[in-house]
């Protein structure tokens, strides 16, 4: 087995292959195989692009047990099966052999899923430029295209371009995976995340991951965004029944990290919020949304500097996340340091004139300074740009201290018609 890593798991494609546990996984997904059929596999992953004979298999494969030549091809066959689409991988040379060939578009879909598992805004940035790479080669699958609509859809979560734009992205993208594949799962996901993300369709939304989850119910990813769509409806307890289930399935799954100490926060629960926060922190310690989460739980649970530690974790992985450093301006704020804070915000201030900075967050910030006209002013910033953070307007609990203001009430409802007008 020279050249397999340490781990024994090799990726093709959205296949993970375990070689030491014979297991095989689907986009985190693990799939049946007939350990015949894994042996197979495995034989030719650990030969790529290798023409394999039959004496080969039957030693490698069989153990040099008496197989016939029409069993190896029936085996083969299995193989073809069940990587569905991804079957063509797997070469014929009529008398001579079998071999394991993927096209160049698997260089890049390979490097941009390493990049997107990175969570960051820069590695998004990559895994959109391999994916965009990949979609451009002749005959690149049409995956290539769903990793591209997806990838928009999280950068779209980091807030550090316009949501309009990332969203008109995002729907380029996800079309032309639609015209070459149909709407498959992974893609009925993603447009069902659109709708709640950039279009505030939450009702729509809402049906369209329940459709996912009849029609793949092994997706765990659904039970995170119904908990995230159920939550904006203010149905918290099913919220949590979502989360439940989603922990139930599979407790390592990144997004349940990223989205269950924010609920948990934004109910009011903090130290729990904290002590999940903690554990996602352990889990995705390079994952700048990990640390965020952690360092408002902290900045909650006792205001002190450990939660400014963790804000400047998240902003030193990502420093192009500009409402990481807003939320350290508001933890100096809380900590008496209002001279650092003001300093922060005329750094912000100053960047938006060449880039974007979402409003929403700065909006949080000058409230926190006693600048709520200021904040206001943002807050309508927010709005006419579309901002995704004001979906969380009425539970973020750093905007608790403006809710008693009259214009809270009528921006919360202009912002809750959103969906009829986007």
């Amino acid at each position: 087995m020279a050249g397999i890593p340490n781990s024994g798991q090799i990726t093709i494609g959205p296949f993970m292959v375990d070689i030491f546990n014979a297991r095989l996984f689907r986009d985190g997904h693990e799939l049946k195989v007939r350990r015949q059929v894994f042996e197979v596999l495995r034989f030719m992953v650990e030969n790529p692009g290798r023409l394999l004979d039959y004496n080969e298999m039957l030693h490698e494969v069989w153990d040099d047990a008496p197989v016939s030549k029409h069993t190896v091809a029936v085996t083969l066959g299995e193989l073809k099966n069940l990587l569905g689409e991804y079957g063509y991988w797997i070469k014929v040379r009529q008398g001579y052999g079998y071999y394991l060939e993927m096209p160049e578009s698997e260089h890049f879909m390979r490097v941009g899923r390493h990049f997107r598992t990175q969570f960051t805004p820069s590695g998004l940035g990559n895994a959109i430029k391999s994916f965009d790479q990949a979609t451009k080669l002749v005959g690149a699958n049409p995956r290539a295209w769903e990793a591209l609509a997806a990838s928009y859809l999280e950068l779209g979560c980091f807030c550090i371009r316009l949501s309009r734009d990332v969203h008109t992205l995002f729907l380029h993208a996800y079309q032309h995976a639609v015209a070459l594949e149909g709407s498959t799962p992974g893609l009925q996901l993603n447009r069902a995340v659109s709708l709640y993300l950039f279009e505030r369709n939450l009702a729509e939304s809402e049906l369209e991951l329940l459709r996912v989850h009849r029609a793949r119910p092994n997706i765990t990813e659904v039970h995170v965004h119904l908990a995230l769509v159920y939550f904006l409806q203010g149905r918290i307890d099913e919220a949590f029944v979502e989360l439940r289930q989603a922990e139930k399935a599979d407790p390592l799954l990144p997004s349940l990290a990223f989205a269950k100490p924010r609920l948990l926060l934004f109910r009011r629960d903090i130290d729990a919020a904290a002590a999940c926060a903690k554990q996602a922190v352990d889990l995705y310690p390079n994952a700048p949304l990990t640390h965020f989460n952690y360092a408002e739980a902290l900045d909650f649970a006792n205001g002190g500097p450990e939660a400014l530690t963790e804000y400047r974790i998240a902003g030193t992985i990502a420093p192009d996340v500009a409402w990481f450093a807003a939320g350290e301006a508001i933890c100096l704020v809380k900590q008496g340091r209002s001279r650092e804070a003001l300093g922060i915000l005329a750094q912000l201030e100053w960047n938006r004139k060449t880039e974007y900075v979402d409003a929403y967050h700065l909006a949080l910030l000058l409230e926190a300074l006693g600048k709520r006209d200021e904040a206001f002013q943002e807050l309508e910033r927010a709005y006419s740009e579309r901002s995704p953070m004001l979906a969380w307007l009425d539970f973020d609990i750093k905007a608790d201290t403006l809710r008693n203001d009259p214009r809270f009430a009528a921006l919360r409802d202009r912002v809750s018609s959103l969906a009829q007008i986007v």
